[in-house]
């Protein structure tokens, strides 16, 4: 009668044991789970350490950069594979298979197969029904949308809490900080009579210009200049050239990639009387490297250019190639001199 007492005994020792253990290993288990709200509003789990991420459009593989995270990408946008400062910075980044580009598409069978921890979307065009699709197969997305200096900060610190390593958010806040706090100094007593007007145009041509909820109007906010276009809503909208002229803009620049037979436009004769043009205040956004209107980090830096180039008596002893250089030295552990970058903002 002995034995059956032992299994017994042996039994409720067992299950004592699993009631014990049990909830201290599921409370384990759920503390490597992170709920993460992207900037999409939704809520994303992401499980124990994420090692293999693809990002999907160029400002999400700068901002990993600017973390210090490029060495976890597995994958990229096409366009981030040519990038001058990132193949500079990280020249794997070549390397790495590209999944296709926001205005293009993204190809997600290539995505699939590079078995990502982590994916890194936008919310335009695609974005929002293909992170519906991976999500579907257990592969977290998340989105973010940085379209003003506060949002970039914001879409790093999510990135960077996914990825469990919020080590230098800090730290990259305060580089950008210092550069706009540089323009805001040299500004404070400019008055307000004295603010001039701004056109910003994209890309797509002379025509399509920035609206108020775009990162170029806070570029040119910070600087002290009126964006013309800053009560349009969306993004790149399409104007006509009698709406130039009627804003009649003091300051005019064009985004680093546009191409010269839109700016050969600049030429045409009804725009002539536009002060911009006839005061020779037309450039382009600089640099040769990731331009500085693209949302990231370095979107601070076309706010200390424009600043002086609307304003050069306030910024006469400041040097802007030496602050890039400065910036991309702290950030990225190279001048922009040094990976062989210029400013590249004359009109040709």
């Amino acid at each position: 009668m002995k034995t059956p007492c032992l299994l017994q005994k042996i039994l409720v020792f067992i299950i004592a044991t699993c009631l014990f253990f049990i909830p201290q290993l599921l409370q384990a288990n759920a503390g490597n789970e992170r709920i993460i709200t992207d900037m999409a509003g939704r809520k994303v789990a992401i499980k124990g350490p994420v090692q293999r991420v693809v990002t999907t459009f160029k400002p999400a593989s700068l901002c990993m950069l600017s973390l210090g995270l490029a060495n976890t990408l597995v994958g990229v946008d096409n366009s981030s594979r040519k990038d001058p400062l990132q193949v500079s910075v990280w020249p794997d980044i070549q390397h790495l298979p590209g999944v296709g580009t926001k205005s293009m598409g993204i190809n997600l069978e290539t995505l699939v197969s590079l078995k990502p921890d982590l994916v890194i979307f936008y919310s335009q065009n695609d974005g929002l029904p293909a992170t519906e699709k991976l999500t579907a197969m257990g592969i977290p997305c998340i989105v973010i949308l940085p379209e003003s200096f506060d949002s970039i900060l914001q879409a790093m610190e999510i990135i960077a809490r996914a990825m469990g390593n919020s080590q230098r958010i800090s730290f990259v806040r305060d580089q950008m900080d210092a550069v706009l706090a540089l323009v805001d100094d040299r500004l404070a007593d400019l008055p307000g009579s004295r603010e001039k007007t701004g056109y910003f145009a994209s890309t797509l041509g002379l025509f399509s210009t920035t609206t108020g909820s775009m990162l170029q109007d806070e570029i040119f906010a910070r600087a002290r200049i009126r964006n013309v276009s800053s009560h349009l809503t969306g993004y790149f909208q399409d104007i006509s050239p009698e709406q130039l002229v009627e804003w009649n803009p003091d300051i005019m620049v064009l985004s680093q990639h546009m191409k010269k037979s839109q700016v050969r436009l600049l030429d045409l004769a009804p725009l002539q009387g536009i002060s911009a043009i006839s005061q020779n205040q037309v450039y382009r956004c600089p640099s040769s490297l990731a331009p500085w209107d693209f949302p990231s980090p370095l979107a601070v830096l076309a706010t200390l250019w424009v600043a002086q180039k609307a304003y050069p008596e306030q910024f006469a002893d400041i040097d802007v190639l030496a602050q890039a250089d400065a910036f991309h030295r702290n950030l990225y552990g190279k001048t922009m001199t040094k990976m062989g970058g210029a400013l590249e903002d004359a009109i040709d």
